[in-house]
């Protein structure tokens, strides 16, 4: 490489520097060129023949440190057989990469504030690594080790949001390191896809013949009205022959009078079946359900105060805590009724449930995505039950 090019790499490559300091100590909006060029060493004009202004050094910043995420991931990827193993890897790199240097990572945790950043280079270079993710996850799916997945992004927003909190506290507050929590991260997205329903009991085929009479009589008796139906035709929509109707039910009006025995007690079954479960269900729904009816808020929330070392001193982070200490309690009545995994750490079920909604949100306020907030709440509430169920 020519000494001239290489004069101009080493320089350039000292202004970045320079501002990953600068900025990850002050901020974005309060970091100066007069700074970042002091710790470069040059005067404040010589970085603009290197960058157009403050935030195209910025963008750099996170172009570089993401395009070399990315060809890391595809690295430690090579040779590696089977979805479940290439996403305990990627994993294990992203909590790795976002252990590195604090200052970094403070940046790139930011940079989600700024509006023109969904416009750069640098996300094009995030959305390139993100994707690396996404395709693990679709190759999940396609072979049927992954299951219960409406689209590969919620499991994605899992893992991506759920580092994410966990690096935020790593760089506020001094916690726990991203790294630390690798293996348990993995276990618990892929214990999200991965638990199947609890099975039901075998309904034998008595019980099959039973409900489908009483399913066929509540068509007919809507349709046509109670008097204009006859056994005959439930039998026939049935598919059972009339007999069989009489060898349930001594008549049609016992029949009508048996549909609310039956009916009610799927609904008092669903109602009280799981009802643990149903709670934190409900209330990971009411979480999406006010996000969407409040989204000037959560756009303050998500961009603005995520990543502001006052919002961690302040009453907000305290009610948010609040918020998740009324699923903790449900969890360990869980835990005492061997329901839910006894050894749950708890600080990162928190991470992994405010993560994952703040993975989800960005997309849908930056870019106006048509996303219906509730139904994947409804989702995600099921793979969050899912992550923690024994």
């Amino acid at each position: 490489m020519p000494q001239s090019i290489q004069k101009f790499e080493y320089r350039k490559q000292a202004i970045l520097d320079s501002a990953t300091r600068v900025i990850s100590e002050k901020g974005f909006a309060e970091a100066t060129v007069s700074e970042i060029a002091k710790g470069a060493g040059m005067a404040p004009s010589g970085i603009y023949t290197y960058f157009k202004n403050k935030e195209d050094v910025l963008f750099a910043i996170i172009d570089n440190f993401m395009s070399a995420c990315a060809d890391g991931l595809k690295d430690h990827l090579a040779g590696i057989q089977g979805a479940e193993n290439k996403l305990r890897k990627a994993v294990w790199f992203h909590c790795k990469v976002y252990s590195g240097n604090k200052n970094e990572i403070k940046i790139i945790l930011e940079s989600r504030s700024y509006p023109r950043f969904y416009s750069s280079s640098a996300y094009e270079a995030l959305k390139q690594y993100a994707g690396l993710i996404t395709g693990i996850i679709r190759e999940g799916m396609n072979e049927g080790s992954f299951r219960g997945l409406s689209s590969p992004l919620i499991l994605r927003d899992m893992i991506l949001g759920t580092v994410d909190h966990i690096a935020i506290n790593w760089t506020m507050k001094d916690s726990v390191n991203p790294l630390d929590q690798a293996g348990k991260i993995a276990d618990l997205v892929l214990s999200a896809v991965k638990s199947s329903p609890h099975p039901q009991p075998a309904i034998n085929k008595k019980d099959q013949k039973q409900k489908r009479i009483i399913n066929a009589a509540i068509s007919l008796f809507a349709e046509n009205g109670f008097n204009d139906t006859s056994m005959l035709q439930i039998a026939r929509r049935a598919g059972v022959a009339e007999g069989t109707v009489y060898e349930y039910y001594r008549s049609k009006q016992s029949l009508l009078i048996r549909i609310p025995d039956e009916k009610l007690s799927e609904l008092y079954d669903h109602i009280c079946g799981n009802t643990l479960e149903n709670e934190i269900r409900e209330i990971i729904s009411k979480l999406f359900r006010f996000y969407n009816d409040e989204k000037n808020y959560t756009t303050i929330l998500v961009l603005m105060l995520r990543t502001n070392r006052e919002f961690y001193r302040s009453e907000g982070i305290r009610i948010i805590e609040k918020i998740f200490s009324v699923i903790k309690a449900i969890i360990a009545r869980g835990q005492a009724e061997e329901m839910f995994k006894p050894d749950l750490d708890m600080d990162l079920c928190q991470d992994l449930l405010f993560g994952t909604i703040d993975h989800i949100i960005i997309p849908w306020i930056m870019f106006n995505r048509e996303y219906n907030l509730p139904s994947l709440g409804e989702e995600f509430a099921r793979l969050f039950v899912n992550v923690i169920r024994v």
